[in-house]
């Protein structure tokens, strides 16, 4: 398998191989002029030699597409990204209208009624329960918490299930 001679450009269509011309529309067709889908068109040639060194390749033609999909995807996102500067971010991070330097009277005395409910409804269940509930939220996963507590990973389940469910809460996805 020799490899195929890197693109030529358009102007030398004699020698442009045969699978150019639909790499180019494949990049025209993601919204690239056609200066930057040639440049695109090259670099992902490049791209693909260097892999083909190191790999098999079973399909070249869809690799080659993916490889320049993938460049004009990147293109596109690099072009959206604005740059700041250092300075812009001191001078945000010192903007004292982002920064809430404490709470407020209404968010403390909303945190603290929420927290009064959370504490009476686990009254309600087990210490175990409690113990499993608050470790869990603490950001333990259900590994460690079964290890911790000696118990089996489903009764790690049942415990937060069964918190949960007194909490009203969604049923927060395990962490293993």
């Amino acid at each position: 398998m020799s490899p195929d001679p890197p693109p030529s450009p358009p102007h030398n269509a004699a020698r442009t191989p045969p699978w150019y011309s639909r790499l180019i529309r494949v990049c025209t067709r993601l919204g690239r002029p056609l200066e930057d889908a040639e440049d695109l068109v090259q670099e992902a040639y490049l791209r693909f030699l260097e892999y083909r060194q190191t790999r098999q390749v079973r399909d070249e033609a869809a690799l080659l597409a993916r490889i320049v999909t993938n460049l004009a995807i990147n293109q596109y996102h690099r072009q959206r990204t604005v740059p700041v500067s250092p300075e812009e971010l001191m001078a945000l991070e010192l903007d004292p209208a982002l920064v809430e330097p404490a709470a407020s009277a209404e968010r403390i005395l909303a945190a603290r009624e929420h927290l009064d409910q959370v504490v009476r409804a686990l009254d309600r269940v087990s210490h175990r329960t409690c113990q499993i509930f608050l470790a869990h939220r603490a950001g333990y996963s259900y590994d460690e918490i079964a290890a911790e507590f000696s118990v089996s990973h489903r009764t790690v389940q049942k415990h937060i299930a069964r918190a949960t469910a007194l909490l009203g809460l969604r049923k927060t996805p395990s962490r293993f």
